[in-house]
Formats: structure tokens, C-alpha cells, sequence
């Protein structure tokens, strides 16, 4: 694949499209110690902000929902991040894989959970939460609905609010994973 789009640097970007960079420059995912950066090296955004500065008034949006679904969920960090690389692997996305791989290790992950991920089996299931979201997000993935037993025994142990949780973040990642198939963007050091 041929490179379609590069965010621009800084200095190029209009005011909107300053102000959506500020916003993962700083604040909670440019904090040390995050498993990876939404900034590259030569300082342009990567991932999915690089495309939303396209639309600054999305982008805003975008960043506010992808901000509650990264770090607001109930779900606890590892199961949410065992459904976020389903969803990765599903959608064969390189700079999924490539960030959450870091943030599912930083989650608890081990090397072999993530290698069993990969394979397309499930990896250590340590908790309901764990077992029921894997479940959920394998049936998700193949149907886009669940059956009258899967919806029962996820609310038995997610409870409504959870699995509502649950199909917001299925739903969120697949769509990041389309816009950056769309626009080619690939994780750092991968060529387009």
C-alpha cells in the first residue's frame, strides 16, 4: 500500500487542527509511562488523530468519545484490552495491533496471552470478566449481534451498563480500524 495520507506538522496546521494535536500532545495519553505514543518523532500525529484533523469539529468529538472509551469504561483494563485486540486481529489492523500489543502487555498481557490472540484462541482467562468479554466480543465480531443466551449470560456477569460498555468499544475500535485502513496509516517505522 502506497502512502495516502500524513498528518501535517504543527506549524502547518490550521487553528482546529491545533487544537485537536494539543489535545494528544498533552494531557492524559502523552503522560510518561503510556505504552505508545499518538505523536511520532518529527512530531506529527499518528494513528487515528492523524486523520481527524481533517475535520476539526469531528476530531473534537472523536477525542472526547475515544477519550471515554479508553479510559472510563468499567471494564477492567485487561479484559477491555483482550476485546480491543479481537477486534485488531478481526480487522487485520497494523497500528491497532501495534498500540494495544504495548497497551494489553501494560494491561497484564502476557507474551503468551498476546501470542494466543494472535493465533485467533483465547489466551489465559483468569475472571468472568475476562471469559464473558472474549465471548462477547468473538460473537460480536462474527454475527455484529448476540443470541438471547449470550445476551443473557453477558448481563449476568456485566451487567446491562457493562455490556453496553462492551459493544461501545467493539463498535468505536472497528470504525477507528476502517478510518486507518482508509487512510493508510500504519504504525511507526512501517512503510504504507
Amino acid at each position: 500500500m502506497t502512502v495516502r495520507f500524513t498528518s501535517p506538522v504543527p506549524g502547518e496546521m490550521t487553528e482546529g487542527q491545533l487544537a485537536i494535536y494539543k489535545l494528544f500532545a498533552t494531557g492524559r495519553r502523552a503522560q510518561p509511562g503510556n505504552p505508545f505514543s499518538l505523536v511520532d518523532a518529527s512530531g506529527r500525529l499518528q494513528g487515528p488523530p492523524a486523520a481527524w484533523v481533517l475535520a476539526p469539529p469531528l476530531g473534537r468529538a472523536l477525542e472526547q468519545l475515544g477519550g471515554a472509551v479508553r479510559y472510563e469504561l468499567s471494564l477492567p483494563a485487561r479484559a477491555s484490552e483482550i476485546a480491543i485486540l479481537l477486534v485488531a486481529h478481526h480487522h487485520a489492523s497494523p497500528f491497532e495491533l501495534y498500540a494495544h500489543t504495548r497497551a494489553g502487555a501494560a494491561a497484564g498481557l502476557s507474551p503468551e496471552d498476546l501470542r494466543a490472540l494472535a493465533a485467533g484462541q483465547p489466551p489465559a482467562l483468569s475472571t468472568d470478566a475476562e471469559r464473558i468479554t472474549y465471548a462477547v466480543t468473538r460473537a460480536i465480531l462474527a454475527a455484529g449481534t448476540l443470541d438471547d443466551e449470550e445476551y443473557a449470560a453477558a448481563v449476568s456477569v456485566l451487567g446491562a451498563a457493562g455490556l453496553f460498555e462492551l459493544a461501545t468499544l467493539i463498535g468505536w475500535y472497528s470504525m477507528v480500524a476502517v478510518q486507518l485502513a482508509v487512510f493508510g496509516l500504519r504504525p511507526p517505522g512501517e512503510p504504507g
